[in-house]
Order: structure tokens, then sequence, then C-alpha cells
């Protein structure tokens, strides 16, 4: 194990206050209304300093929610292999709503949803990069679906990934609009359900 020195410790030590604060901010004030001077005022360090941990201020955003992405390659692991696609999908999708209900919390999703839909952000933003884990897993279980007949042949899998996406997306929308009685992770199980039946094939 690599021991780190006393200014790698500090570099760690400032990252992680630029980041809670960033986050603190931009849950009180709301993202767009927070500029990179004011979390670095508020950390007492210097703009130089803030963007040679961060890109931009989305950045400090990605770096939390990327924490996802090491939990759906557990929740992959420990799948499994010989369930249908569409259960598997849905198992990760369950998993992946319990997570965002237990550890992540409707605060930190809020600020990724408006983040996203601010013109400072780019178009190709994380909530639809292709490379996320969670797309390709999901893409690996929708090949599986269409070469063992499960789904439909005539959809491309491209499409069949916006389709399960937008389950994802909009059931989590819901969930940041309702009052604390939506169970994101049952109503997402329920909607996915009826769109993966609407997928599969006619066999």
């Amino acid at each position: 194990m690599e021991v780190l020195t006393n200014r790698q410790k500090k570099a760690l030590e400032t990252r992680e206050r630029l980041l809670k604060t960033s986050l603190d901010l931009f849950n009180k004030y709301g993202y767009e209304h927070v500029s990179v001077e004011q979390i670095t005022k508020a950390c007492n360090v210097s703009k130089g300093t803030f963007y040679t941990h961060f890109p931009s201020k989305y950045d400090v955003i990605l770096e939390k929610f990327k924490e996802l992405d090491h939990f759906y390659s557990t929740v992959e692991k420990n799948i499994d292999g010989a369930l249908p696609a569409s259960e598997k999908i849905l198992l990760v999708y369950q998993e992946q709503m319990k997570y965002l209900t237990n550890v992540v919390g409707k605060d930190l999703l809020r600020t990724v949803y408006t983040a996203a839909m601010t013109n400072q952000v780019q178009q190709d933003h994380y909530l639809i990069n292709p490379q996320r884990k969670i797309f390709q897993i999901m893409n690996t279980y929708i090949e599986e679906g269409i070469q063992q007949g499960e789904f439909r042949q005539n959809i491309s899998i491209p499409n069949i990934q916006a389709i399960i996406q937008r389950c994802m997306r909009a059931n989590v929308y819901d969930w940041l609009i309702h009052s604390e009685d939506f169970d994101l992770a049952s109503e997402m199980s329920q909607f996915t359900k009826i769109v993966l039946n609407g997928l599969k094939s006619n066999k």
C-alpha cells in the first residue's frame, strides 16, 4: 500500500473540502446560483486551487455521482447469469433505486437533474453518457435478450436501451417531485416490468 506524503494528504483534504462545500452550497442556493468564486471563498482557497482539482463546477457533481459506477459493478457481479435478461435488468434497477434512496438522497439527485437542464453543462452530460457503467451493463443484458429471443428483433439495441433509460429517469424525476411516501424501488419495478413486457417477442 502506497504511503501518502503530507503534501498529498493535504491535497486530498482540500479536494474533499471543496467537494463537500460545493454540494452544500448547491443544495442551499441551487446549482445555477453558485459560482466557483463563492465555493473558493467558503473554503478559503484560490480559484486556481479549485481548478487543480475540478475542471468545472459540474465536475464536482460528477465526482460524487460517479461513485455509483463502483456500486453497479458490485451489483452486476452478484446477479445470477442464468436469469432471463429482463429479470437482470429489473434487479439492477431495483438495487440502483435503493442506493439512490438510501445513500445518494434527493438533495444530490435534484442538484444533478437541475444542473443537467442548465446551459452550463455540455450536451453529452453524465446522465446520458453511453460510457456510464449502468448503460454498458444494460447493453450486455439487451444483447443477451435479443440473442436468446426474449426481446423483439425489430427494435435496435440503441432504441431498446433508450426506452429502458427513460424508465429510470422518469421514475427518478417522479420521486424527486413526490412526497416521501413515493417508494422509488417499488414504483420503478412496476413501471419497468410493463415496459419490458412490451419489448418482449411474441414467441
